[in-house]
Protein backbone atom coordinates (compact mmCIF):
# COMPACT_ATOMS: atom_id res chain seq x y z
CA UNK A 1 0.00 0.00 0.00
CA UNK A 2 1.33 3.09 -1.07
CA UNK A 3 1.29 7.03 0.49
CA UNK A 4 -2.29 8.21 1.47
CA UNK A 5 -4.01 9.45 -1.49
CA UNK A 6 -7.41 10.78 -2.27
CA UNK A 7 -10.13 9.60 -5.03
CA UNK A 8 -11.22 11.93 -8.00
CA UNK A 9 -13.84 11.04 -9.91
CA UNK A 10 -15.34 12.85 -12.86
CA UNK A 11 -16.77 12.42 -16.40
CA UNK A 12 -16.20 14.16 -19.70
CA UNK A 13 -17.33 18.27 -20.51
CA UNK A 14 -18.20 20.61 -17.76
CA UNK A 15 -17.36 18.11 -15.20
CA UNK A 16 -14.15 17.41 -16.32
CA UNK A 17 -13.23 21.11 -16.28
CA UNK A 18 -14.46 21.57 -12.78
CA UNK A 19 -12.07 18.88 -11.48
CA UNK A 20 -9.34 20.54 -13.67
CA UNK A 21 -9.67 24.04 -12.05
CA UNK A 22 -10.22 22.23 -8.69
CA UNK A 23 -7.63 20.20 -8.37
CA UNK A 24 -4.91 23.41 -10.01
CA UNK A 25 -6.33 24.87 -6.90
CA UNK A 26 -5.32 22.04 -4.72
CA UNK A 27 -2.24 21.83 -6.35
CA UNK A 28 -1.33 25.63 -5.40
CA UNK A 29 -2.03 24.89 -1.70
CA UNK A 30 -0.62 21.56 -1.94
CA UNK A 31 1.98 20.92 -4.72
CA UNK A 32 2.55 17.11 -3.85
CA UNK A 33 -0.70 16.41 -4.19
CA UNK A 34 -1.15 12.90 -4.31
CA UNK A 35 -4.53 11.45 -6.40
CA UNK A 36 -5.99 8.30 -8.11
CA UNK A 37 -8.96 8.87 -10.24
CA UNK A 38 -11.93 7.38 -12.31
CA UNK A 39 -13.41 9.06 -15.58
CA UNK A 40 -14.99 7.82 -18.49
CA UNK A 41 -12.47 9.22 -20.79
CA UNK A 42 -8.59 8.89 -20.42
CA UNK A 43 -6.50 10.29 -17.31
CA UNK A 44 -6.15 14.86 -17.89
CA UNK A 45 -4.37 15.52 -14.52
CA UNK A 46 -1.53 13.24 -14.13
CA UNK A 47 -3.18 10.59 -11.33
CA UNK A 48 -0.87 8.37 -9.77
CA UNK A 49 -3.31 5.78 -11.35
CA UNK A 50 -6.21 6.52 -14.04
CA UNK A 51 -8.84 3.93 -14.26
CA UNK A 52 -11.26 4.88 -17.13
CA UNK A 53 -14.88 3.54 -16.86
CA UNK A 54 -18.08 2.73 -19.09
CA UNK A 55 -20.11 5.84 -19.58
CA UNK A 56 -22.46 6.02 -17.01
CA UNK A 57 -25.80 6.35 -19.03
CA UNK A 58 -26.69 6.48 -22.64
CA UNK A 59 -29.19 9.72 -22.88
CA UNK A 60 -30.46 8.94 -26.33
CA UNK A 61 -31.52 5.72 -25.65
CA UNK A 62 -33.84 5.27 -22.91
CA UNK A 63 -34.07 1.24 -23.49
CA UNK A 64 -30.24 0.65 -23.26
CA UNK A 65 -29.62 3.20 -20.36
CA UNK A 66 -30.71 0.68 -17.74
CA UNK A 67 -28.76 -2.04 -18.71
CA UNK A 68 -25.34 0.48 -18.99
CA UNK A 69 -26.00 2.19 -15.99
CA UNK A 70 -25.72 -1.08 -13.93
CA UNK A 71 -22.94 -2.32 -16.09
CA UNK A 72 -21.06 1.13 -15.15
CA UNK A 73 -22.04 0.82 -11.71
CA UNK A 74 -20.63 -3.18 -11.25
CA UNK A 75 -17.32 -1.68 -13.10
CA UNK A 76 -17.15 1.02 -10.62
CA UNK A 77 -17.78 -1.07 -8.00
CA UNK A 78 -14.34 -3.55 -9.10
CA UNK A 79 -12.15 -0.04 -9.77
CA UNK A 80 -13.00 1.11 -6.43
CA UNK A 81 -11.94 -2.21 -4.69
CA UNK A 82 -9.09 -2.48 -6.34
CA UNK A 83 -7.93 0.96 -6.00
CA UNK A 84 -8.80 0.75 -1.85
CA UNK A 85 -6.06 -3.02 -2.19
CA UNK A 86 -3.33 -0.61 -3.94
CA UNK A 87 -3.83 2.61 -2.18
CA UNK A 88 -4.18 4.18 1.27
CA UNK A 89 -7.15 6.58 -0.25
CA UNK A 90 -8.10 9.06 2.30
CA UNK A 91 -11.26 10.18 1.05
CA UNK A 92 -12.93 11.33 -2.07
CA UNK A 93 -14.10 14.53 -4.31
CA UNK A 94 -16.37 13.93 -7.11
CA UNK A 95 -17.71 16.66 -9.76
CA UNK A 96 -20.78 14.48 -11.19
CA UNK A 97 -22.40 12.16 -13.06
CA UNK A 98 -24.19 8.79 -11.66
CA UNK A 99 -20.77 6.30 -11.77
CA UNK A 100 -19.98 8.39 -8.42
CA UNK A 101 -22.64 6.63 -6.66
CA UNK A 102 -21.45 3.15 -5.73
CA UNK A 103 -17.76 4.23 -4.78
CA UNK A 104 -19.28 7.12 -2.57
CA UNK A 105 -21.01 4.34 -0.58
CA UNK A 106 -18.21 1.81 -0.32
CA UNK A 107 -15.64 4.76 1.22
CA UNK A 108 -19.03 6.10 3.98
CA UNK A 109 -19.50 2.75 4.72
CA UNK A 110 -15.28 2.70 5.41
CA UNK A 111 -15.74 5.91 7.16
CA UNK A 112 -14.14 8.07 4.58
CA UNK A 113 -14.75 11.45 3.51
CA UNK A 114 -16.83 12.25 0.71
CA UNK A 115 -17.31 15.52 -1.46
CA UNK A 116 -19.43 16.17 -4.08
CA UNK A 117 -19.49 19.48 -5.86
CA UNK A 118 -22.81 19.74 -7.66
CA UNK A 119 -22.60 21.37 -11.43
CA UNK A 120 -21.98 24.76 -12.05
CA UNK A 121 -24.50 24.60 -14.93
CA UNK A 122 -27.51 24.43 -12.42
CA UNK A 123 -29.20 27.05 -11.31
CA UNK A 124 -33.36 25.72 -10.83
CA UNK A 125 -32.64 21.87 -10.89
CA UNK A 126 -30.96 19.39 -8.95
CA UNK A 127 -29.13 16.94 -11.30
CA UNK A 128 -29.85 13.10 -10.56
CA UNK A 129 -26.70 12.38 -9.15
CA UNK A 130 -26.61 15.66 -6.91
CA UNK A 131 -30.24 14.16 -5.18
CA UNK A 132 -28.22 11.01 -4.20
CA UNK A 133 -24.96 12.33 -3.52
CA UNK A 134 -26.89 15.18 -1.09
CA UNK A 135 -27.41 11.87 1.50
CA UNK A 136 -24.47 10.25 1.24
CA UNK A 137 -21.70 13.01 0.98
CA UNK A 138 -19.95 14.56 4.13
CA UNK A 139 -19.84 17.89 2.42
CA UNK A 140 -22.17 18.71 -0.42
CA UNK A 141 -20.96 21.90 -2.45
CA UNK A 142 -23.21 24.02 -4.71
CA UNK A 143 -21.24 26.64 -7.24
CA UNK A 144 -24.51 28.64 -7.43
CA UNK A 145 -26.71 30.15 -4.33
CA UNK A 146 -29.86 29.54 -5.81
CA UNK A 147 -29.17 26.17 -5.30
CA UNK A 148 -29.25 26.48 -1.46
CA UNK A 149 -33.47 26.40 -1.68
CA UNK A 150 -32.91 23.45 -3.40
CA UNK A 151 -29.82 21.99 -0.73
CA UNK A 152 -30.43 23.56 2.19
CA UNK A 153 -27.71 21.55 3.72
CA UNK A 154 -25.32 22.47 1.15
CA UNK A 155 -22.35 24.62 1.29
CA UNK A 156 -22.36 27.26 -0.71
CA UNK A 157 -18.71 27.50 -2.67
CA UNK A 158 -19.00 30.06 -5.52
CA UNK A 159 -18.20 28.62 -9.06
CA UNK A 160 -14.36 27.05 -9.14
Amino acid sequence: MSKKVFLAIYSKGGHKDAMERLLFLLKQQKPDLKFVSIADLEDCFGALEHIVCPEPRDKFNVWRAPIQLCHTGYMTFLQTVYLLKHYKISGMVSTGTGMVIIPALILRLMNKNVIHIEDWSRFNSRSYTGKVMYYIANKFYVQNESLLKKYPRAIYSGRL
